[in-house]
């Protein structure tokens, strides 16, 4: 049995301060549970900005050009619980905080909502590190996991001022939140699986990075791709294929660019606060899939809100996005006709821009069994095969108890 006393252990390990590792730590502290994790030794990692920098929590939230898919109230409900109230008491008059407060009922931009979370996340990070046995180390990423029935070794690096500290880690609860990524080949495995190849001109481009772009760089990043014609295709059905498409439309209008293909595999799905606001809209859904019951809501979950909503009705409705003058053909790959597939091949052999918006990877460090054999995380659509606990299981269905992902790409099911 290797000897774990050497290396330097905590009760719990939170790898990655943004939303979600924030979100770990605000409903600690809200719940009362952060004394426990204290008490047991807490470590919080980050291999970006320092804690008095202030600039933690919101992880590239606030780089995204988009509209939210949730209302400002909803950001701020999270901030009025009692239990923050005093942590939270200097955020009073913050520019940030003041401009959700005047329009509360509308979707915010989310540079406002990444400013906001920064702001909020400096002081509870501030409250909980100065608990006697809460360390926090800036500066510092996680490179290895090595997973041995329920307690993981880390191997870290750190930046140069910080190179002094331990680099060997052990702990039996690990929260893992490094963030997502697109994978081009995640997307191509994806069309594969329905009969579908890109071209072989084609460059997958990933919307995660698109959205962050303003749109001139969208402009001279794509135009030169299209100079010998074809389409530009963006493959997804949620809020985030939907966002793309406006900035796309937006970025690309007076250009030679007159049509935008989306692929969806799914039925575009629209959310409505109760079932008349559905029939006024002409919205046909299943009473019993759709309809959330206890709130009553249509596709409370999956369905696009807001600005997407917006946007999608239109296109639903007329094709195109009149504002920009941007027709948008909609293709779904999903069950159904064989003439799907055949149309949707034609839209790819012509489209020398694919843009990926079907979900998320998470971004994890390699991880290794107990003979520093590889352990491969078990994948199904949206992320990892994960329970409601967050505990992802490797290729053979063993889940990985004591390790815990929230973020982007983890599978979590609402």
């Amino acid at each position: 049995m290797k000897d774990l006393s050497r290396i330097t252990g905590y009760g719990c390990i939170v790898a990655g301060v943004g939303p979600a590792g924030m979100g770990f730590l605000f409903n600690a502290l809200k719940t009362g549970q952060i004394t426990t994790l204290a008490r047991h030794g807490l470590l919080i990692l980050d291999a970006g900005g320092t804690h008095a920098s202030g600039k933690l929590g919101a992880g590239r939230l606030g780089e995204y050009r988009i509209t939210a898919n949730s209302v400002g109230d909803v950001f701020l409900d999270c901030l009025r619980d009692p239990a923050l109230a005093d942590v939270l008491a200097p955020l009073e008059g913050e520019a940030c905080l003041e401009r959700i407060r005047a329009d509360p009922y509308s979707s915010p931009r989310l540079d406002e909502i990444g400013e906001l979370l920064e702001a909020a996340s400096a002081l509870v990070l501030a409250h909980i590190t100065a608990l006697p046995g809460v360390e926090m180390w800036c500066g510092t990423s996680l490179d290895t996991l090595q997973y041995l029935d329920g307690t993981s070794i880390l191997t870290l690096s750190h930046e140069p001022e910080v190179a002094q500290r331990t680099s060997r880690l052990r702990t039996e609860n690990l929260v893992l939140n490094l963030g997502g990524q697109q994978c081009p080949e995640q997307l191509t495995q994806s069309l594969h699986r329905q009969g579908l190849t890109p071209s072989r001109r084609a460059r997958i481009y990933s919307g995660d990075e698109l959205l962050r772009m303003p749109p001139g760089q969208l402009r001279s990043l794509l135009l030169p791709r299209l100079r010998r014609g074809g389409r530009v295709c963006v493959v997804g059905g949620s809020h985030s294929a939907f966002s793309m498409l406006d900035v796309l439309a937006d970025a690309l209008r007076n250009t030679r660019v007159k049509e935008i293909t989306l692929l969806h595999r799914s039925p575009i799905r629209l959310f409505f606060e109760n079932a008349e606001e559905a029939r006024t809209a002409g919205y046909h859904y299943d009473a019993e899939r759709d309809v959330c019951p206890i709130s009553g809501r249509i596709n409370r979950s999956g369905g696009l809100r807001y600005r997407a909503l917006a946007i999608g009705q239109e296109i639903l409705a007329t094709g195109r996005i009149e504002e920009c003058a941007m027709d948008i053909q909609l293709v779904q790959t999903g069950p159904g006709s064989a003439q799907r597939l055949e149309l949707a091949s034609e839209v790819l052999a012509d489209a020398p821009i694919v843009v990926q918006c079907n979900g998320y990877q998470p971004i994890l460090p390699t991880i290794s069994d107990a003979h520093h054999q590889p352990i491969t995380l078990r994948e199904v659509n949206g992320g990892l095969d994960s329970d409601a606990n967050g505990n992802p299981c490797d290729i053979h269905g063993q889940r990985l108890a004591g390790l815990y992902m929230f973020g982007l790409g983890a599978g979590l099911a609402v």
